[in-house]
């Protein structure tokens, strides 16, 4: 049974808090409505509305290749990719669910395309896996607070049985442990009312992550959401404990000790718009210099940043989110790299706990070219 070694996990960060930027990636059916990975919450979209969208689903333009060039050019080190997110909707080719992308017109194991698309461009391999599961027919509706059927008593969950869902979540798990090779992220999403730690049967389940592969990266979600820190943080690390803290959507304006002021491991998840999955009409983009001064930031007080692009239906980044990172003409992905090159050394070797003004002032000065 794993259990927490302050010595092994210390070893098994040091790339990570090297690494400082990585690329978050949302897609799936939600890509094909266009309003938001939520967007089955929101609107109450009961899921016969919502079943066809797989008809449509055919990744037509997905490359994984040119998404593994584009971050790496831009001085990330990391990418984590959805996997299934809360419609239950999953992107690789699970024997649990007929509910997965190769029953689309896509046919094929898209997980599989990616981790070995990153892997080719020597970027550290991340997935993302949703605890809850809004397709599941043992997951809590009727009451449940973010469930699409919340508000409607006739699907009740009277004969529904969690343990039945909390067993298929983890076959599912396993699956994408056992079936990709080495996975170094993997990026739990989220607890929050009573469900959260045993609920999920999360010392079992981290057990087996830990097993199957050794050295693995997780975060905090089985205890927390991104507005909490968890039992490591408390100096009381469950064997499910986060191996990082997840705020989101914003910095910590000190960066994170824990509560004897120890320097805690923490990266902030940022979107460049308003929504982390595709949403058509939100044209809301954070200007770079806004994301440079966070990334900056962040690195500057300890932490890591993870930039978010959702992706369009057929699979291919949208051209606001790509200047953000790809402005070659204008210097960005060189700039963008020497520079994340330049911070990392100077963290090593100073340590810094706040950005001091010098720092930013040069930094900030070389990414003025891209305006």
């Amino acid at each position: 049974m794993y259990q927490f070694n302050r010595k092994e996990y210390e070893e098994r960060m040091k790339w990570y808090q090297d690494a400082r930027f990585g690329m978050f990636i949302h897609w799936g059916l939600y890509s094909i409505p266009a309003r938001g990975e939520w967007v089955r919450s929101t609107e109450e979209m009961p899921e016969e509305e919502y079943l066809p969208f797989m008809k449509e689903f055919d990744a037509r333009d997905y490359n994984p290749k040119q998404w593994a060039k584009e971050a790496k050019a831009a001085g990330m080190k990391y990418v984590v990719l959805t996997a299934k997110h809360h419609d239950g909707f999953c992107l690789f080719d699970s024997k649990y669910t007929d509910y997965k992308v190769t029953n689309t017109p896509a046919g094929r194991d898209l997980i599989k395309e990616y981790v070995e698309a990153l892997r080719e461009e020597g970027l550290k391999v991340g997935l993302y896996f949703t605890l809850l599961d809004w397709h599941h027919p043992d997951y809590p509706h009727y009451g449940d607070r973010i469930h699409p059927m919340r508000n409607h008593p006739e699907c009740s969950n009277e004969n529904r049985d969690f343990s039945r869902y909390i067993e298929y979540m983890y076959n599912q798990v396993e699956e994408v442990c056992t079936n990709y090779g080495k996975i170094d992220i993997m990026w739990f999403d989220f607890s929050y009312d009573d469900m959260r730690g045993e609920k999920w049967g999360a010392t079992r389940l981290i057990d087996m992550v830990r097993r199957l592969q050794p050295g693995i990266i997780i975060d905090n979600r089985l205890e927390v959401s991104g507005e909490g820190r968890g039992s490591l943080y408390e100096c009381d690390p469950t064997p499910y404990h986060g191996d990082f803290i997840s705020p989101e959507q914003i910095i910590p304006p000190e960066g994170i000790c824990d509560k004897e002021g120890n320097p805690m491991v923490w990266e902030a998840c940022f979107t460049m718009n308003n929504n982390w999955g595709y949403c058509a009409n939100d044209h809301y983009y954070k200007p770079a210099s806004m994301l440079i001064k966070k990334l900056v930031e962040c690195v500057s007080k300890g932490g890591n940043m993870i930039l978010n692009v959702g992706p369009h239906a057929k699979g291919k980044f949208r051209k606001e989110a790509s200047r953000s990172w790809r402005k070659s003409d204008a210097g960005w992905i060189r700039t963008m790299t020497v520079s994340m090159d330049a911070l990392r050394q100077q963290i090593s070797r100073n340590r810094i706990t706040d950005v001091s003004p010098e720092m930013e002032t040069s930094i900030m000065s070389i990414f003025m070219i891209i305006h």
